[in-house]
């Protein structure tokens, strides 16, 4: 077997993770982008290799899952001819970096990022000290289009502001603003700062957030000798990638993926459906996928697919992992409870994920608070208000039924 096992937090196709239902096997694929005949390809390996079934990750990567020792290797062969299978040689930070979803189509965008993107990649693969950064070590390079990831959190952030011809990137280090840099000297300010990260960091494992909260943002920056500016990022709109519009000449057709967990058969679908309106697929952060095409998708062809066309979908206001039995660490079947408890999930919070259902204290599915999160523990949940899913609970023991019926008293003292 090629690659080693691990447990944790960051799997990949040379290094998968094991879990409830077999090895966790996650592909970084570059500006998120599947052609249809990969994401066939990628639906036939999941049935072949795994138990059917693929996650999309919270950094827009596809895992698939159910995979076993037996069949991990004539994977992995397959991953390689693919060019999908990573090497230990190049950094993990080469893999994770988050761009705006609709990058180099998006006419709102302030900058065509993927130039930029492609150089911050190829440094990375090829300056060996990077190897010593931390594997979930990650960035985010927004073009300020109409879908933002600005939002989304990240070690390093470069966020596109200005206007076409005076395009410069805000600057932001676990998300607190540090200062800015010109359009075509990305790759560059990025490495100043890995290398200004290694230098004063204390351990291996600290991240960017450890890093400033020790020796200041303003350490940081002197060090990679970047511009200080005192700007401020400001609020962030909340993505909206679900529903048919129009990005410049391309139709667009956003479909949301209940929990981030679809089958290989709705990944066919899709990928049908773009290959018909001759298009690609792209990944997003926010369990969706869009379809980017010439012509206008059909949306009836994915009718029985199980995938949600509405943000006013009740399973669009519930985060929920694998739970049991799909994950080693999770108790509780949260998948089936998370959607016995979408009905009412939407009467916290208007917008954005109003209840988490998780079926551990690591609370994967979304590391940030929620309005309301159950966290598994033996079977049975605990209760987190305003909090994530490691915070202090203020009740604990509840099951089946209870779930319902707490939820709806905090949606009762929520509307009185």
């Amino acid at each position: 077997m090629s690659g080693t096992l691990r447990k944790g937090w960051c799997p990949s196709a040379l290094h998968p993770m094991a879990s409830g239902d077999g090895l966790i096997v996650r592909l970084s694929l570059d500006d998120g982008i599947v052609t249809p005949a990969l994401a066939h390809r990628l639906a036939h390996l999941a049935r072949q290799y795994g138990n059917g079934l693929l996650d999309l990750s919270s950094r827009a990567n596809v895992q698939l899952r159910g995979v076993t020792e037996t069949t991990l290797s004539a994977l992995q062969a397959e991953l390689r001819a693919l060019g999908l299978l990573e090497t230990d040689e190049a950094p993990a930070a080469a893999r994770n970096i988050l761009i705006s979803p609709l990058a180099g189509i998006d006419p709102q965008a302030v900058v065509d990022i993927c130039p930029s993107v492609h150089a911050l990649r190829q440094r990375l693969q090829h300056d060996d000290a990077l190897r010593q950064l931390p594997a979930k070590f990650g960035f985010i390079v927004d073009d300020g289009g109409a879908l933002s990831v600005a939002g989304e959190k990240a070690d390093i952030s470069f966020l596109a502001r200005g206007s076409t011809g005076s395009a410069y990137f805000l600057v932001s280090l676990a998300g607190q603003p540090v200062g800015r840099c010109a359009a075509d000297e990305l790759a560059g300010a990025a490495l100043r700062i890995l290398r200004a990260f290694l230098q004063l960091r204390r351990d291996t494992d600290q991240r960017m957030a450890d890093l400033v909260r020790h020796v200041s943002v303003e350490a940081v920056a002197e060090r990679a000798a970047l511009t200080r500016t005192p700007n401020e990022i400001g609020d962030l709109p909340l993505p909206q990638p679900i529903g048919a519009f129009r990005v410049g000449a391309y139709h667009v057709l956003g479909v949301g993926i209940p929990f981030g967990r679809l089958d290989a058969a709705a990944l066919e679908h899709l990928a049908d459906v773009a290959e018909t309106g001759r298009g690609t697929l792209r990944l997003t952060p926010w369990r969706a996928i869009l379809i980017t095409a010439a012509e206008a998708p059909d949306a009836a062809k994915l009718a029985d697919s199980g995938l949600i066309f509405t943000e006013g979908d009740p399973l669009r206001a519930v985060a929920a992992c694998p739970g049991a039995p799909g994950c080693a660490s999770g108790s509780t079947p949260t998948h089936d409870d998370a959607r016995r408890l979408a009905p009412f999930a939407r009467q916290l919070k208007e917008q954005g994920i109003a209840l988490h259902v998780s079926g551990c204290a690591k609370g994967c599915a979304h590391p940030s608070a929620a309005p309301v999160t159950f966290v598994g523990r033996d079977g049975r949940y605990d209760l987190v208000r305003d909090g994530a899913a490691g915070d202090t609970a203020i009740a604990t023991g509840f099951e089946g039924d209870q779930l319902t019926l707490v939820l709806q008293q905090l949606v009762a003292k929520a509307d009185a």
